[in-house]
């Protein structure tokens, strides 16, 4: 077929009119409860090997409302009509339908094009008694490509990014090269058995070195889903005839990117990420995108954010905003963002006051996370979010912590971060659902009393000025899992237990049921043997479902890295697997516990 440039564009458009009169060769009447319809095409030039003068006839799937099976329609001649592509009149009985599936096929009978419509509203029309309507195919169809298709829409591609020099392009997007799969660059939408159904996604990266702005034909990539430009720092423009496409998901990272267009309006858009950009004013336009769920503004210049920017984004679930030189939020932020579950604020260096609003009735919100601002007391809002249950502080300006500002028994808190502030002390803190408390470089001298906390599960008080462990300290934490006083070079006074709660099993006394990991790492000062008991604790049974099982012997793990004075007792089992004289007692670790710490902080 001759390559020509021209593809069917499609404008949602819907006219319907009355049948006024008749001429003497009119047709059959149209029955009782009939209506008739056109199916309408525009055209538009975009990248293709098609031309809409190519469509001779065309097969359409229809589903109407009410009813469970879908209807293809006899297949039926297309004909020019100035800058239109008309099909005969079909009748159809009254009712509201929405256009699935239309094939198309030349004059020759082959087929040209398969495309899918997906659920829409603008996919639809209304069939009235003696009414006849005109259906124009819309924008936001899903069209299956042939390989030779796809391949002269890349090729347009590069040639207008990188130039006409193929040897400039990607390595893979080669003529003789049939396996997209091997493609650089590309993301593909496969079937149960790993065929490719459609292109869904491209990123733009090193690869495409220069491009200063997304090429406008992009949008005729009708099956696109996803686009990343990310490590292009000559990028700095969006067309906007990303409006035209179906365009899901847009990510932008390290480039130039400063604003984006004010009239963009990309209707299927659920996530945007700008990353490491250049942008100086929150992009105004996102404010009308009602059906974003995700989106991230992370390391750009962003000095303000405008009151009414959140009122459309009644379905985000996820924001962060980073690194920015904001220093508030919009009034309603809390009010009107009711469906995020974590809102992300960290390392905005001004940012020292929160909306004081929040919503009376229950949300989704359970993490508000605030390290590396500028704030001296705990927030009003924190003590009145009944859902919240994670408040990370860490690197803020705090000398202080008001435990009463947490509010402990309105909400679900259960775990603080409040690492890097220069506090000279930290208060009883009583609350029975707290599981975690990290207080790392904080400047305290002893451990805050933990008492009130019975089911405290994760201590971590590293890099601090701590110099003894009083005894029976975790006595009231039976259920105290792993606690982190790494870097505390001056720690030289622990009991011969540490203070941690112990139980008799097995005829053997002093043994810590449920603690798991003791980070000593850094103690320079410290000398002490970790207790036999500590090693080959039994394991305890799990009930469930598929029949009881009596879980494996495990020991404490206690990390000593350059803490000399940390040695092990012989195991008190002559079979232990874990302890063993070859290498001194020591334990081979499965993991360090730095990483074992990540692995909770990723938990919040």
């Amino acid at each position: 077929m001759k390559i020509k440039n021209y593809l069917l564009y499609c404008l949602v458009l819907f006219t319907a009119f009355f049948i006024s009169c008749k001429d003497e060769n009119a047709e059959t009447p149209l029955a009782e409860g009939q209506g008739e319809v056109t199916f309408r095409f525009y055209e538009h030039t975009v990248y293709t090997i098609d031309d809409i003068a190519d469509v001779a006839r065309i097969k359409v799937t229809l589903q109407k409302e009410g009813s469970e099976e879908e209807l293809v329609l006899p297949t039926i001649d297309v004909n020019a009509d100035g800058e239109e592509m008309v099909s005969e009149v079909l009748r159809l009985d009254v009712g509201t339908y929405s256009v699935v599936r239309y094939i198309a096929y030349n004059n020759k009978g082959d087929q040209i094009h398969d495309m899918y419509l997906p659920e829409s509203g603008d996919n639809t029309f209304v069939i009235k008694h003696e009414e006849a309507v005109a259906f124009y195919f819309p924008v936001n169809i899903l069209e299956v490509q042939s390989a030779d298709m796809l391949k002269n829409k890349l090729f347009g591609l590069c040639t207008e990014i990188l130039g006409p020099d193929s040897t400039l392009w990607p390595k893979t997007w080669r003529e003789e090269n049939d396996d997209f799969k091997t493609w650089e660059n590309l993301e593909f939408e496969e079937d149960g058995n790993h065929n490719i159904l459609y292109l869904a996604g491209i990123v733009f990266d090193e690869k495409f070195k220069g491009m200063k702005k997304l090429p406008a034909n992009i949008s005729r990539f009708t099956t696109l889903e996803n686009i990343m430009i990310r490590d292009i720092p000559e990028f700095e423009e969006l067309p906007i005839e990303l409006n035209e496409s179906n365009l899901q998901s847009l990510e932008i990272i390290n480039t130039s990117l400063a604003s984006l267009p004010e009239n963009l309006q990309i209707k299927h858009l659920y996530k945007i990420s700008i990353i490491d950009s250049k942008l100086t004013e929150f992009p105004s336009c996102l404010s009308n995108h009602k059906g974003l769920e995700m989106v991230d503004l992370v390391g750009n210049e962003i000095a303000q954010i405008p009151e009414n920017a959140f009122d459309n984004w009644e379905k985000l679930s996820q924001l962060r905003i980073q690194r920015t030189k904001i220093s508030s939020l919009p009034a309603n932020t809390f009010t009107k963002l009711y469906r995020v579950y974590t809102f992300d604020f960290r390392w905005n260096e001004n940012l020292s006051t929160l909306p004081v609003d929040v919503p009376q009735e229950h949300t989704k919100f359970q993490g508000l996370l605030l390290d590396g601002c500028a704030f001296t007391d705990i927030p009003e809002a924190v003590g009145k979010i009944r859902e919240l249950r994670t408040l990370s502080m860490a690197g803020n300006k705090l000398t202080t912590v008001d435990l009463s500002k947490l509010n402990i028994g309105h909400n679900e808190l259960d775990q603080v971060f409040f690492d890097n502030n220069k506090l000279t002390s930290f208060g009883k803190l009583q609350s029975d659902k707290i599981i975690l408390v990290s207080l790392n470089n904080c400047g305290l001298t002893e451990i805050p009393d933990l008492s009130g906390m019975p089911n405290l599960r994760y201590l971590s008080v590293a890099n601090n000025n701590i110099a003894a462990i009083p005894v029976g300290k975790f006595k009231d934490n039976a259920l105290l899992s792993v606690i982190d006083l790494s870097e505390n070079t001056t720690l030289s006074s622990v009991p011969a237990d540490f203070g941690v709660y112990t139980e008799t099993k097995n005829s053997r006394n002093d043994v810590p049921v449920n603690l798991t990991a003791l980070d000593l790492d850094g103690c320079l000062s410290l000398t002490w043997t970790v207790p036999a008991n500590w090693c080959c604790i039994e394991g305890e049974y799990m009930f469930g479902g598929n029949g009881d099982k009596l879980l494996p012997a495990h020991p404490v793990i206690v990390y000593n890295r350059d803490a000399k004075g940390v040695t092990y007792e012989k195991c008190w089992n002559k079979d232990c697997p874990f302890r063993l004289e070859a290498n001194h007692y020591q334990l081979n670790f499965a993991q360090d516990f730095d990483e074992i710490w990540a692995e909770l902080h990723k938990e919040k």
